[in-house]
Protein backbone atom coordinates (compact mmCIF):
# COMPACT_ATOMS: atom_id res chain seq x y z
CA UNK A 1 0.00 0.00 0.00
CA UNK A 2 0.98 3.39 -1.22
CA UNK A 3 1.93 6.04 2.06
CA UNK A 4 1.09 9.26 1.62
CA UNK A 5 3.91 12.04 1.98
CA UNK A 6 4.61 15.32 2.73
CA UNK A 7 6.11 18.21 1.16
CA UNK A 8 7.42 21.31 1.77
CA UNK A 9 7.26 23.59 -0.81
CA UNK A 10 9.77 26.51 -1.41
CA UNK A 11 8.80 29.50 -3.78
CA UNK A 12 11.41 32.28 -4.11
CA UNK A 13 11.00 35.49 -4.34
CA UNK A 14 11.66 38.72 -6.29
CA UNK A 15 15.07 38.80 -8.36
CA UNK A 16 15.33 34.59 -7.92
CA UNK A 17 19.01 34.68 -6.34
CA UNK A 18 19.16 30.95 -6.88
CA UNK A 19 20.53 32.02 -10.78
CA UNK A 20 23.82 33.48 -8.99
CA UNK A 21 25.94 30.10 -9.14
CA UNK A 22 27.03 31.29 -5.53
CA UNK A 23 23.83 31.00 -4.02
CA UNK A 24 22.08 28.82 -2.93
CA UNK A 25 18.35 30.33 -2.12
CA UNK A 26 16.85 28.94 0.84
CA UNK A 27 20.45 27.85 2.36
CA UNK A 28 20.33 25.52 5.67
CA UNK A 29 16.37 25.09 5.79
CA UNK A 30 16.81 21.03 4.75
CA UNK A 31 19.28 20.97 7.57
CA UNK A 32 17.08 22.41 10.28
CA UNK A 33 14.27 20.22 9.31
CA UNK A 34 16.32 17.03 9.46
CA UNK A 35 16.44 17.71 13.09
CA UNK A 36 12.89 18.63 13.35
CA UNK A 37 10.88 16.22 14.91
CA UNK A 38 7.57 15.37 12.75
CA UNK A 39 5.06 14.37 15.90
CA UNK A 40 2.48 12.09 14.74
CA UNK A 41 3.54 12.24 11.03
CA UNK A 42 5.69 9.20 9.99
CA UNK A 43 6.00 9.65 6.26
CA UNK A 44 8.72 10.63 4.22
CA UNK A 45 9.38 14.73 3.92
CA UNK A 46 10.36 16.23 1.11
CA UNK A 47 11.61 19.85 0.17
CA UNK A 48 10.97 21.17 -2.96
CA UNK A 49 12.49 24.39 -4.29
CA UNK A 50 10.68 26.17 -7.55
CA UNK A 51 12.85 27.95 -10.21
CA UNK A 52 11.14 30.98 -10.56
CA UNK A 53 11.04 33.91 -12.44
CA UNK A 54 13.49 36.54 -11.69
CA UNK A 55 11.17 39.71 -12.30
CA UNK A 56 8.02 38.53 -14.36
CA UNK A 57 4.74 39.93 -13.58
CA UNK A 58 3.08 38.37 -10.61
CA UNK A 59 0.39 37.12 -13.04
CA UNK A 60 3.01 35.42 -15.03
CA UNK A 61 4.86 33.77 -12.00
CA UNK A 62 1.95 32.29 -10.62
CA UNK A 63 0.90 30.37 -13.82
CA UNK A 64 4.77 29.10 -13.97
CA UNK A 65 4.12 28.06 -10.44
CA UNK A 66 1.07 26.01 -11.43
CA UNK A 67 2.40 24.56 -14.76
CA UNK A 68 5.22 23.17 -12.17
CA UNK A 69 3.18 22.02 -9.68
CA UNK A 70 1.33 20.22 -12.35
CA UNK A 71 4.11 18.33 -14.01
CA UNK A 72 4.96 17.07 -10.69
CA UNK A 73 1.68 15.26 -10.35
CA UNK A 74 1.61 14.23 -13.72
CA UNK A 75 5.59 12.05 -13.05
CA UNK A 76 3.98 10.83 -9.33
CA UNK A 77 6.45 13.32 -7.62
CA UNK A 78 2.92 14.30 -5.67
CA UNK A 79 0.47 11.50 -5.40
CA UNK A 80 -2.95 12.38 -6.29
CA UNK A 81 -4.29 9.47 -4.72
CA UNK A 82 -1.89 7.33 -2.55
CA UNK A 83 -4.29 4.45 -1.29
CA UNK A 84 -7.19 4.03 0.22
CA UNK A 85 -8.50 7.73 -0.54
CA UNK A 86 -5.29 9.43 0.84
CA UNK A 87 -3.47 12.11 -1.21
CA UNK A 88 0.21 13.60 -0.66
CA UNK A 89 0.12 16.84 1.23
CA UNK A 90 1.47 20.15 -0.05
CA UNK A 91 2.50 23.12 2.61
CA UNK A 92 3.54 26.60 0.35
CA UNK A 93 5.90 28.59 1.70
CA UNK A 94 6.08 31.76 -0.54
CA UNK A 95 9.11 34.35 0.88
CA UNK A 96 9.09 37.78 -0.50
CA UNK A 97 7.27 37.66 -3.66
CA UNK A 98 6.47 34.02 -3.64
CA UNK A 99 4.32 34.96 -1.04
CA UNK A 100 2.07 36.90 -3.79
CA UNK A 101 2.60 34.10 -6.53
CA UNK A 102 1.39 31.54 -3.88
CA UNK A 103 -1.93 33.85 -3.55
CA UNK A 104 -2.40 34.66 -7.40
CA UNK A 105 -2.19 30.52 -7.98
CA UNK A 106 -4.88 29.49 -5.21
CA UNK A 107 -6.66 32.22 -7.05
CA UNK A 108 -6.32 30.56 -10.58
CA UNK A 109 -6.62 27.20 -8.44
CA UNK A 110 -9.99 28.32 -7.14
CA UNK A 111 -11.72 29.65 -10.33
CA UNK A 112 -10.87 26.62 -12.11
CA UNK A 113 -11.68 23.50 -9.84
CA UNK A 114 -15.26 25.71 -9.64
CA UNK A 115 -15.38 25.14 -13.41
CA UNK A 116 -14.07 21.33 -13.21
CA UNK A 117 -11.12 22.40 -15.35
CA UNK A 118 -7.73 20.38 -16.34
CA UNK A 119 -4.77 22.68 -15.77
CA UNK A 120 -2.04 20.89 -17.52
CA UNK A 121 -3.45 17.54 -17.83
CA UNK A 122 -4.41 17.66 -14.16
CA UNK A 123 -7.50 18.30 -12.19
CA UNK A 124 -7.37 21.85 -10.81
CA UNK A 125 -9.49 20.30 -8.06
CA UNK A 126 -6.63 17.60 -7.13
CA UNK A 127 -4.06 20.42 -6.56
CA UNK A 128 -6.10 22.69 -4.77
CA UNK A 129 -7.03 19.77 -2.30
CA UNK A 130 -3.88 18.32 -1.65
CA UNK A 131 -2.12 22.22 -0.53
CA UNK A 132 -3.18 22.07 3.07
CA UNK A 133 -0.80 25.12 4.43
CA UNK A 134 0.51 28.45 3.12
CA UNK A 135 2.79 30.95 5.08
CA UNK A 136 4.03 33.76 3.52
CA UNK A 137 7.42 34.82 4.87
CA UNK A 138 8.48 38.45 4.59
CA UNK A 139 5.82 39.03 1.86
CA UNK A 140 4.49 42.49 -0.03
CA UNK A 141 1.02 41.82 0.41
CA UNK A 142 0.10 45.30 -0.38
CA UNK A 143 3.37 46.25 -2.36
CA UNK A 144 6.41 47.94 -0.62
CA UNK A 145 7.69 51.17 -0.95
CA UNK A 146 10.59 50.06 -2.85
CA UNK A 147 8.82 48.87 -5.81
CA UNK A 148 7.10 52.26 -5.96
CA UNK A 149 10.44 53.98 -6.21
CA UNK A 150 12.02 52.02 -8.80
CA UNK A 151 8.67 51.67 -10.62
CA UNK A 152 9.52 55.26 -11.82
CA UNK A 153 12.69 53.95 -12.45
CA UNK A 154 12.19 50.81 -14.61
CA UNK A 155 14.57 51.70 -17.59
CA UNK A 156 17.50 52.35 -15.54
CA UNK A 157 16.91 48.99 -14.40
CA UNK A 158 16.20 47.39 -17.61
CA UNK A 159 18.62 49.17 -19.37
CA UNK A 160 21.69 48.15 -17.14
CA UNK A 161 20.41 44.82 -16.86
CA UNK A 162 20.61 44.77 -20.63
CA UNK A 163 24.11 46.20 -20.71
CA UNK A 164 25.71 44.38 -18.78
CA UNK A 165 23.83 41.26 -20.72
CA UNK A 166 25.77 42.77 -24.02
CA UNK A 167 29.31 43.05 -21.88
CA UNK A 168 28.87 39.64 -21.20
CA UNK A 169 27.99 38.45 -24.34
CA UNK A 170 31.24 40.47 -25.93
CA UNK A 171 33.37 39.21 -23.32
CA UNK A 172 34.69 35.44 -22.81
CA UNK A 173 33.94 33.31 -19.63
CA UNK A 174 37.68 33.70 -18.90
CA UNK A 175 37.75 37.61 -19.28
CA UNK A 176 34.85 38.03 -16.87
CA UNK A 177 36.40 35.76 -14.58
CA UNK A 178 39.68 37.87 -14.90
CA UNK A 179 37.81 41.22 -14.24
CA UNK A 180 35.85 39.58 -11.11
CA UNK A 181 38.89 39.07 -9.35
CA UNK A 182 40.57 42.59 -9.92
CA UNK A 183 37.28 44.04 -9.10
CA UNK A 184 37.30 41.89 -5.83
CA UNK A 185 41.40 42.97 -5.11
CA UNK A 186 40.62 46.65 -5.50
CA UNK A 187 37.52 46.26 -3.05
CA UNK A 188 39.36 44.80 -0.35
CA UNK A 189 41.88 47.60 -0.90
CA UNK A 190 39.80 50.04 -0.44
CA UNK A 191 38.33 48.08 2.79
CA UNK A 192 34.92 47.65 1.20
CA UNK A 193 32.81 44.62 1.39
CA UNK A 194 29.49 43.52 0.95
CA UNK A 195 27.13 40.17 0.86
CA UNK A 196 25.55 40.81 -2.35
CA UNK A 197 28.51 42.10 -4.47
CA UNK A 198 30.79 39.00 -2.96
CA UNK A 199 28.32 36.68 -4.25
CA UNK A 200 28.07 38.54 -7.65
CA UNK A 201 32.16 38.92 -8.08
CA UNK A 202 32.23 35.06 -6.44
CA UNK A 203 29.48 34.17 -9.54
CA UNK A 204 31.68 36.05 -12.30
CA UNK A 205 34.70 34.04 -11.09
CA UNK A 206 33.16 30.84 -11.50
CA UNK A 207 32.49 31.41 -15.63
CA UNK A 208 36.12 29.99 -16.17
CA UNK A 209 37.16 27.01 -14.31
CA UNK A 210 40.90 26.35 -13.59
CA UNK A 211 40.51 22.65 -13.17
CA UNK A 212 40.79 20.65 -16.65
CA UNK A 213 38.16 18.08 -16.23
CA UNK A 214 35.28 18.36 -18.89
CA UNK A 215 32.60 17.78 -15.52
CA UNK A 216 34.56 21.42 -14.31
CA UNK A 217 34.70 23.08 -17.85
CA UNK A 218 30.90 22.19 -18.22
CA UNK A 219 29.86 23.96 -15.11
CA UNK A 220 31.32 26.84 -15.43
CA UNK A 221 29.76 26.82 -18.85
CA UNK A 222 26.49 26.31 -17.59
CA UNK A 223 27.00 28.61 -14.85
CA UNK A 224 27.84 31.83 -17.63
CA UNK A 225 24.63 30.96 -19.44
CA UNK A 226 22.20 31.09 -16.40
CA UNK A 227 23.76 34.37 -15.84
CA UNK A 228 22.80 35.62 -19.40
CA UNK A 229 19.60 34.01 -19.45
CA UNK A 230 19.31 35.73 -16.10
CA UNK A 231 19.71 39.28 -17.14
CA UNK A 232 17.43 38.54 -20.55
CA UNK A 233 14.47 37.74 -18.13
CA UNK A 234 15.33 41.18 -16.01
CA UNK A 235 16.45 43.45 -19.46
CA UNK A 236 12.94 42.25 -21.62
CA UNK A 237 10.60 41.98 -18.13
CA UNK A 238 10.11 43.89 -15.42
CA UNK A 239 6.40 43.84 -14.91
CA UNK A 240 6.93 42.90 -11.19
CA UNK A 241 7.61 46.52 -10.15
CA UNK A 242 4.22 47.59 -11.13
CA UNK A 243 2.39 44.56 -9.23
CA UNK A 244 4.57 45.47 -6.07
CA UNK A 245 4.09 49.14 -5.94
CA UNK A 246 1.08 49.82 -3.72
CA UNK A 247 -0.34 52.36 -5.73
CA UNK A 248 -1.23 49.41 -8.21
CA UNK A 249 -1.73 46.55 -5.69
CA UNK A 250 -4.54 49.10 -3.75
CA UNK A 251 -8.08 49.65 -4.79
CA UNK A 252 -8.65 46.75 -7.22
CA UNK A 253 -11.73 45.40 -5.92
CA UNK A 254 -13.82 46.05 -8.98
CA UNK A 255 -12.16 44.26 -11.85
CA UNK A 256 -15.10 41.98 -13.07
CA UNK A 257 -16.56 44.25 -15.67
CA UNK A 258 -17.66 46.84 -13.29
CA UNK A 259 -18.90 44.60 -10.89
CA UNK A 260 -18.59 45.11 -7.14
CA UNK A 261 -16.81 41.75 -5.74
CA UNK A 262 -18.97 39.65 -3.61
CA UNK A 263 -17.66 38.12 -0.32
CA UNK A 264 -17.43 34.35 -0.40
CA UNK A 265 -20.96 34.01 1.14
CA UNK A 266 -22.42 34.42 -2.55
CA UNK A 267 -19.88 32.10 -3.31
CA UNK A 268 -18.75 30.19 -5.67
CA UNK A 269 -20.57 32.16 -8.97
CA UNK A 270 -19.73 36.03 -8.48
CA UNK A 271 -16.36 35.70 -7.13
CA UNK A 272 -15.12 32.74 -9.52
CA UNK A 273 -16.04 35.56 -12.47
CA UNK A 274 -14.36 38.36 -11.12
CA UNK A 275 -11.39 35.99 -10.40
CA UNK A 276 -11.72 34.25 -14.41
CA UNK A 277 -11.98 38.29 -15.43
CA UNK A 278 -8.63 39.18 -14.04
CA UNK A 279 -6.85 36.17 -15.19
CA UNK A 280 -7.69 36.71 -18.73
CA UNK A 281 -6.56 40.78 -18.39
CA UNK A 282 -3.35 39.38 -16.74
CA UNK A 283 -4.28 41.11 -13.63
CA UNK A 284 -5.16 38.50 -10.85
CA UNK A 285 -2.45 39.56 -8.47
CA UNK A 286 -4.41 42.80 -7.85
CA UNK A 287 -7.67 41.53 -6.72
CA UNK A 288 -6.76 43.48 -4.10
CA UNK A 289 -6.99 43.13 0.17
CA UNK A 290 -10.86 43.10 0.25
CA UNK A 291 -11.30 39.93 -1.79
CA UNK A 292 -8.41 38.62 -0.01
CA UNK A 293 -9.36 38.85 3.47
CA UNK A 294 -12.82 36.76 1.98
CA UNK A 295 -10.40 34.20 0.17
CA UNK A 296 -8.86 33.68 3.65
CA UNK A 297 -12.14 32.80 5.38
CA UNK A 298 -12.81 30.32 2.21
CA UNK A 299 -9.83 28.75 3.18
CA UNK A 300 -10.40 28.36 6.26
CA UNK A 301 -13.38 26.46 5.68
CA UNK A 302 -11.55 24.22 3.34
CA UNK A 303 -9.05 23.47 6.10
CA UNK A 304 -6.26 25.67 4.30
CA UNK A 305 -4.19 26.85 7.40
CA UNK A 306 -3.18 30.83 7.07
CA UNK A 307 -0.45 32.64 8.82
CA UNK A 308 2.20 35.10 7.73
CA UNK A 309 5.82 35.76 8.96
CA UNK A 310 6.88 39.58 9.28
CA UNK A 311 10.43 40.22 9.38
CA UNK A 312 11.97 43.64 10.81
CA UNK A 313 15.39 44.98 11.00
CA UNK A 314 16.88 48.70 11.78
CA UNK A 315 19.32 50.83 10.33
CA UNK A 316 22.99 50.29 11.62
CA UNK A 317 24.52 53.38 11.43
CA UNK A 318 27.81 51.44 11.56
CA UNK A 319 26.83 49.83 8.76
CA UNK A 320 29.09 48.87 5.30
CA UNK A 321 29.51 52.46 3.60
CA UNK A 322 27.86 52.08 0.42
CA UNK A 323 26.21 48.93 1.11
CA UNK A 324 22.77 47.73 -0.28
CA UNK A 325 20.74 47.10 3.12
CA UNK A 326 21.13 50.77 4.15
CA UNK A 327 20.11 51.99 0.18
CA UNK A 328 17.06 49.87 -0.12
CA UNK A 329 16.66 50.75 3.90
CA UNK A 330 16.32 54.25 3.42
CA UNK A 331 14.27 54.08 0.41
CA UNK A 332 12.17 51.38 1.44
CA UNK A 333 11.55 54.25 5.01
CA UNK A 334 11.01 57.19 3.12
CA UNK A 335 7.52 57.05 2.35
CA UNK A 336 6.76 60.78 0.83
CA UNK A 337 3.49 60.16 -1.00
CA UNK A 338 0.68 59.64 1.94
CA UNK A 339 -1.63 57.82 -0.57
CA UNK A 340 1.34 55.41 0.00
CA UNK A 341 1.06 55.25 3.32
CA UNK A 342 -2.22 54.70 2.87
CA UNK A 343 -2.06 51.99 0.74
CA UNK A 344 0.55 49.67 2.32
CA UNK A 345 -1.76 49.54 5.71
CA UNK A 346 -2.54 50.83 9.06
CA UNK A 347 0.10 50.88 11.88
CA UNK A 348 -0.69 47.92 14.26
CA UNK A 349 0.55 45.38 16.92
CA UNK A 350 1.52 41.79 15.97
CA UNK A 351 2.44 38.77 18.38
CA UNK A 352 6.44 38.16 18.59
CA UNK A 353 7.21 34.60 17.17
CA UNK A 354 9.46 33.74 19.63
CA UNK A 355 6.56 34.80 22.59
CA UNK A 356 3.71 35.18 21.26
CA UNK A 357 2.08 36.98 24.68
CA UNK A 358 4.55 40.04 23.67
CA UNK A 359 2.61 42.59 20.76
CA UNK A 360 5.20 44.58 18.68
CA UNK A 361 4.05 47.74 17.51
CA UNK A 362 4.61 48.14 13.13
CA UNK A 363 4.70 51.71 11.66
CA UNK A 364 4.66 51.99 7.76
CA UNK A 365 8.11 53.19 7.91
CA UNK A 366 9.60 49.84 9.64
CA UNK A 367 11.10 47.47 6.99
CA UNK A 368 13.40 44.73 6.92
CA UNK A 369 15.46 46.22 4.04
CA UNK A 370 12.83 45.57 1.04
CA UNK A 371 9.33 45.43 2.12
CA UNK A 372 7.77 47.60 4.83
CA UNK A 373 6.67 45.61 7.80
CA UNK A 374 2.95 46.80 7.92
CA UNK A 375 2.20 45.56 4.36
CA UNK A 376 3.41 41.80 5.30
CA UNK A 377 0.79 41.52 7.77
CA UNK A 378 -1.99 38.75 6.51
CA UNK A 379 -4.71 37.86 6.30
CA UNK A 380 -4.99 39.69 10.43
CA UNK A 381 -2.47 40.80 13.05
CA UNK A 382 -3.31 37.99 15.12
CA UNK A 383 -1.75 35.41 12.44
CA UNK A 384 0.68 37.27 11.43
CA UNK A 385 4.51 36.97 13.96
CA UNK A 386 7.38 39.11 13.90
CA UNK A 387 11.02 37.82 13.54
CA UNK A 388 13.67 40.63 13.90
CA UNK A 389 15.40 39.72 10.82
CA UNK A 390 16.52 41.69 7.59
CA UNK A 391 14.97 39.98 4.01
CA UNK A 392 17.52 37.53 3.45
CA UNK A 393 18.31 36.21 6.95
CA UNK A 394 15.00 34.33 6.88
CA UNK A 395 15.97 32.34 3.69
CA UNK A 396 19.97 31.45 5.50
CA UNK A 397 21.72 34.10 4.50
CA UNK A 398 22.69 35.90 7.63
CA UNK A 399 26.27 34.98 7.85
CA UNK A 400 29.02 33.80 5.32
CA UNK A 401 29.42 30.20 5.22
CA UNK A 402 32.34 28.98 2.49
CA UNK A 403 31.12 25.37 0.51
CA UNK A 404 34.08 23.34 2.36
CA UNK A 405 32.19 24.42 5.71
CA UNK A 406 28.49 23.21 4.16
CA UNK A 407 27.48 20.00 4.44
CA UNK A 408 29.37 18.40 1.51
CA UNK A 409 26.00 17.67 -0.39
CA UNK A 410 27.48 20.61 -2.94
CA UNK A 411 30.99 21.81 -2.88
CA UNK A 412 29.87 24.45 -5.24
CA UNK A 413 27.21 26.40 -2.93
CA UNK A 414 27.58 28.50 0.06
CA UNK A 415 25.99 30.26 2.27
CA UNK A 416 26.62 34.60 2.59
CA UNK A 417 24.70 37.79 4.97
CA UNK A 418 23.67 38.98 1.48
CA UNK A 419 22.42 42.59 3.73
CA UNK A 420 24.51 42.81 6.04
CA UNK A 421 22.16 44.44 8.14
CA UNK A 422 24.26 43.44 11.61
CA UNK A 423 20.77 42.55 12.98
CA UNK A 424 20.96 40.14 16.05
CA UNK A 425 19.39 36.81 14.04
CA UNK A 426 21.62 33.89 14.40
CA UNK A 427 21.54 30.40 13.96
CA UNK A 428 19.67 29.69 16.55
CA UNK A 429 16.71 31.97 15.59
CA UNK A 430 17.34 30.55 12.10
CA UNK A 431 16.27 27.10 13.68
CA UNK A 432 13.69 28.32 15.33
CA UNK A 433 12.00 30.28 12.33
CA UNK A 434 12.01 26.93 10.00
CA UNK A 435 11.30 24.71 13.20
CA UNK A 436 7.87 26.85 13.66
CA UNK A 437 6.88 26.93 9.97
CA UNK A 438 7.25 23.08 9.79
CA UNK A 439 5.64 22.56 12.76
CA UNK A 440 2.53 24.77 11.99
CA UNK A 441 2.63 23.24 8.38
CA UNK A 442 2.29 19.47 10.10
CA UNK A 443 -0.44 20.78 12.70
CA UNK A 444 -2.53 21.94 9.94
CA UNK A 445 -6.29 20.28 10.49
CA UNK A 446 -6.05 19.05 7.30
CA UNK A 447 -2.69 17.24 7.23
CA UNK A 448 -3.59 16.09 10.86
CA UNK A 449 -6.65 14.69 9.75
CA UNK A 450 -4.67 13.02 6.74
CA UNK A 451 -2.23 11.70 9.07
CA UNK A 452 -5.00 9.96 11.43
CA UNK A 453 -6.04 7.93 7.86
CA UNK A 454 -2.65 6.85 7.39
CA UNK A 455 -1.89 2.90 8.41
CA UNK A 456 0.11 2.38 11.32
CA UNK A 457 4.48 2.78 11.26
CA UNK A 458 5.84 -0.68 9.91
CA UNK A 459 9.33 -2.19 11.57
CA UNK A 460 11.46 -0.17 9.04
CA UNK A 461 9.83 3.35 10.10
CA UNK A 462 9.70 3.27 13.84
CA UNK A 463 8.14 6.38 15.22
CA UNK A 464 10.19 9.51 14.91
CA UNK A 465 11.56 8.14 11.98
CA UNK A 466 12.29 10.79 9.25
CA UNK A 467 13.45 10.56 5.43
CA UNK A 468 13.87 13.98 4.70
CA UNK A 469 15.23 14.86 1.13
CA UNK A 470 15.86 18.54 -0.79
CA UNK A 471 14.93 18.46 -4.41
CA UNK A 472 17.00 21.70 -5.21
CA UNK A 473 15.54 24.00 -8.10
CA UNK A 474 16.39 22.46 -11.46
CA UNK A 475 18.93 24.54 -13.26
CA UNK A 476 17.11 26.98 -16.59
CA UNK A 477 17.80 25.49 -19.63
CA UNK A 478 21.01 27.26 -21.07
CA UNK A 479 20.45 29.36 -23.59
CA UNK A 480 23.11 27.39 -25.53
CA UNK A 481 25.73 30.05 -26.94
CA UNK A 482 25.15 33.48 -28.76
CA UNK A 483 23.25 34.31 -30.81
Amino acid sequence: MSQSRSHLVLVPGFAGFDILGSVIYYCGVTEVLRKTDTGPYLGPLSVHCFPNLPTASVDTRAQGLLRWLADRFRQGVFHENAGRGQRDSLHLVGHSTGGRDIKTLMLLLLSASERHERLYGVPAESILESICSIQFLSTPHRGTNLAHYFRRRRPLVTGAAALLHLWLRAARPRDASAVARHIRTLLRTLGYSDGIFRAALDTLERFHATECDGLARAEARGEYYNVLRWLLHVAEDADVFGDLDPLSSAGQGQLAAGQPVSGVGAWPRDLVGCIESARQAGRASQLGAEVEEDLSRYYKRRGVALRSIVTRAKLDPGGAFLGAFGIFYGITANITNPEVVTALGPPCAVPRLDDPTRLEPLAPAMNDGIVNCVSMVYPDASQSFLVDADHADVMGHYRFISPEDGDGTDPNYGGYDLFQSRSSFDQSQFDMLWTSIWSFAMGSDKCAGAAQRRPAASPEAPAGAQAVSHFRAEPPESEGGAE
